[in-house]
């Protein structure tokens, strides 16, 4: 699946929720002032041709699938209704590597390859606009902030970055309260990072667009 139908699925998830959150909850209490998550993020990383070059790596050796943590909170100070503005941050924290196998057909012999190590990190405020009440909602949200992404050997890591790209945020989940104040939520965020230039220690990184769907549980 693409990132431009990945895009059309999340807009079109997060806009549906509403209107469940609403049938499933006509409860007249108020909105919830207050909300912090805990999530287990899977980052989906992008082909980046320069930097196989720079790594003298092919797409093969890529990692495209990482693992990680997602920490956010967010307050809710303007209510009306079903409906609230929110402010918040989140942190989140991502990893993934890959090596080749070596693999033997016939006399042929395929020799391990190197591995290759992607670290993706960003720290980042958000407003969102939420749907629905305390006992559920689902949201909107996007944000700027700074992220550290970095694709290297494991044989050779690069060195420190100078400074941290810029990376914009948008997306949209939902959080369900089964409990008074524990719920199941989930996210599906797009992050977008600006380019870093080369170092004498580190190569060339383009922007690029990573996508990022995170499960876990919400406290308020």
């Amino acid at each position: 699946m693409t990132l431009a139908r990945f895009a059309v699925l999340t807009f079109a998830v997060a806009t549906a929720l509403p209107s469940v959150a609403l049938a499933q909850s006509r409860d007249p209490e108020p909105f919830a002032r207050f909300a912090a998550d805990v999530r287990g993020a899977l980052p989906r990383y992008p082909k980046d041709p320069s930097t196989e070059t720079a790594l003298a790596v092919t797409t093969e050796n890529m990692p495209k699938r990482g693992l990680g943590l997602a920490f956010g909170a967010n307050v809710y100070p303007f209510h009306l209704g079903k409906v609230a503005i929110g402010f918040g941050a989140e942190l989140i924290t991502t990893r993934g590597s890959k090596t080749i196998e070596s693999t033997t057909q016939g006399s042929t012999t395929t020799t391990t390859g190197p591995t290759v190590k992607t670290h993706f990190s960003t720290f980042a405020p958000h407003v969102s606009l939420n749907f629905g009440s305390r006992k559920g909602w689902s949201y909107l949200s996007g944000g700027l902030g700074r992220a550290q992404f970095t694709t290297e050997l494991e044989s050779h890591p690069v060195g420190d970055a100078t400074s941290k790209p810029k990376v914009l945020h948008y997306g949209g989940g939902a959080r369900w309260f089964a409990q008074e104040h524990v719920a199941f939520t989930f996210d599906i965020r797009f992050y977008r990072i600006d380019p870093q230039a080369a170092t004498t220690t580190r190569p060339a990184y383009g922007g690029r667009r990573l996508l990022v769907a995170s499960a876990g549980i919400s406290f308020k």
